[in-house]
């Protein structure tokens, strides 16, 4: 499925504010499920949501002009499932959550544990914007057999399992893409329960497992996006990337031995992706071979020939000159 996106924007522009709402309001809730949805009515009403389904999750993320969502006892009879929900705070103010008699409020950054089996209600006094799963009932409970103790109960922030589920989360709702590709879509669904298990404190042999797979798959992403990001920059290592992911210079080349290739190797390839664009592009035609060297990442002219030649055969003047046969 692809992604699903909805926006107050997409509504009849000839609409009144109220009448924006009330239609908004009736699409989503036939769309994700029925609720009680309050505007703050201090501000015109805006907002967006974006849903995707990976494998058998789905992932949800709202920005909207709300101070409260509701699903009552009715709601939760109509719904038959009782799947579970994650959800994360991304809002700066506090959000209150209830269910069960439970009572907590989340700050920025903060998850917990909610259940469509029963009514619950999260809201606060500023524009809500949040992210989360929707969980499949017995899949989770496969991997956490107590899960619906465990609802409405903040996650430890300081597990690295809660701070990798967040960002794997972030990074799947910015693809377009990784729906699409169904045998990936049910890897990463399994990697987010994974995941999910592990935040919610799953031990024993479900617990090895899923650290196994969920733990060292999320982090194996986070470290691929960092050399993404940075492979560019001459001082990048491993001992550049372990310190700002928290790792350890050994487990990033583990975790990337893992996937087939080295730090080493991944990094080379993208700077010599990015000359051989450089190159290829004509309003670069004057740019000096020492400069785009530089601004891919080598720090040695010489070394950057060698490397270019090897792997596009031809050195990096013949192919500008267009003098290569890949």
């Amino acid at each position: 499925m692809p992604k699903i996106t909805f926006a107050s924007d997409q509504l009849p522009a000839e609409l009144d504010d109220d009448a924006r709402y009330a239609l908004w309001c009736e699409i989503y809730t036939s769309r994700y499920g029925n609720a009680d949805i309050a505007r703050l009515e201090d501000r015109p009403f805006s907002s967006y949501s974006e849903f995707m389904q990976i494998g058998g999750v789905g992932i949800i993320r709202c920005d909207g002009t709300f101070k409260r969502y509701a699903r009552t006892a009715q709601h939760a009879a109509a719904d038959t499932r009782g799947d579970f929900l994650i959800g994360i705070q991304r809002g700066h103010s506090p959000m209150t959550s209830v269910q069960r008699g439970r009572e907590i409020a989340l700050g920025k950054g903060e998850l917990t544990l909610y259940t469509n089996a029963d009514a619950y209600e999260c809201g606060g006094n500023d524009q809500v914007i949040a992210a989360g799963l929707c969980l499949p009932r017995e899949l989770l409970l496969e991997r956490v057999a107590n899960a619906d103790d465990l609802v409405i109960r903040p996650l430890d922030p300081s597990l690295p399992a809660v701070t990798h589920l967040g960002r794997y989360i972030d990074f799947l709702l910015a693809s377009d893409e990784i729906a699409a590709d169904v045998k990936l879509a049910s890897r990463i669904g399994e990697t987010l329960l994974d995941l999910v298990a592990l935040s919610l404190g799953a031990n024993g042999d479900t617990g090895a497992v899923a650290q196994m797979r969920g733990l060292r798959a999320a982090r194996a992403q986070e470290v691929a996006a960092d050399i993404n990001l940075r492979f560019a920059d001459p001082a990048y290592s491993p001992r550049a990337a372990a310190q700002k992911l928290g790792l350890s210079p050994r487990y990033i080349q583990d975790l990337l031995q893992e996937t087939g290739t080295s730090f080493t190797e991944r990094v080379l390839e993208l700077r010599l992706q990015k000359a051989r664009t450089i190159l290829a592009a004509p309003r670069h035609s004057r740019q000096k071979i020492s400069d785009i060297a530089l601004a891919c990442g080598f720090g040695n002219v010489s070394y950057f020939n060698q490397r270019f030649r090897r792997r596009f055969g031809a050195s990096p003047t013949q192919y500008r000159a267009g003098k290569c046969d890949t």
